[in-house]
This record gives C-alpha cells, structure tokens and sequence, in this order.
C-alpha cells in the first residue's frame, strides 16, 4: 500500500539554471518524507534519540521522470518494497498533486542497527507488522 508522507510547494529558490527544480529539491521532499514513513512505522524520533534502535541508508536509487517548476504543488506517496530481518526497502513516489504526474521515484535501503556494536539487527517485531501492512504491492 502507498500512504501519503509529505507534501509541499515548489519554490522559485529551488530552480536551477535550466528553469527548473534540481536534484537537491527532489531530495528535500523525499527527505521529509522519511522521516515521516519512519514515524509510521513506529521509528519515531523519540524513539530514534534514546538510542534504542539506530537505522543507516545504505543505498538510494533515484530516477527523474518530469520536471518540477516554481509553483507546482507535490506530495509524496510511500510503501514498502521488501522487508527482511534486519534490512528494509520502500519506495516514495514524488508526484505532481495537479497533473498527477510521477516526477520521481526513488528506492531506499536502510538498515536497522544495534546502537552499542553498530552492527545490524532485527528491526523490532511492532516496526516489522507495521511495515507488512504497507507492502507495496501488496501480496495477492
């Protein structure tokens, strides 16, 4: 399932040279976007600062598919592509709330790590049932 996690405005601070967004725009959209996917999960930022679980991106893939303009209105949808043990996958789709156009997707990696040997370990069983429920695509 994808669920909405960020929405915004693009602003004109944001164009590039070419007349539209950069990558560095892109990225701040979908950077807001997980921490909120993280929190649905049941990583919440205070969950995150007591030290009792650690996460580390190990891998984003990223593909620009159209152009955003100063004034276009975005919102990010997300979902899990693969959960495993210790390692999660999900997708956020940027998407144009006007055209409805998906403008990028990109594909994270993360780890879940064990705060004292900074090695991986299982992510806890409430974070893995939440992130089974939002499986995308959801199992037949």
């Amino acid at each position: 399932m994808m669920i909405e996690t960020a929405r915004g405005t693009v602003h004109e601070w944001q164009r590039d040279h070419m007349g539209h967004i950069n990558v560095r725009a892109y990225m701040e959209f979908l950077d807001a976007a997980c921490w909120q996917f993280y929190a649905m999960l049941g990583l919440t930022a205070s969950l995150l600062r007591s030290g009792a679980v650690n996460l580390a991106a190990v891998q984003q893939n990223i593909s620009y598919t159209r152009e955003l303009y100063p004034g276009d209105t975005v919102a990010v949808r997300s979902g899990v592509l693969e959960l495993r043990e210790k390692v999660l996958r999900f997708r956020h789709e940027l998407v144009n709330t006007e055209t409805g156009d998906v403008c990028s997707i990109c594909d994270f990696t993360i780890v879940c790590l064990d705060p004292e040997t900074r090695k991986s370990r299982p992510f806890p069983p409430e974070v893995a049932a939440l992130a089974a429920e939002l499986m995308w695509p959801p199992a037949p």
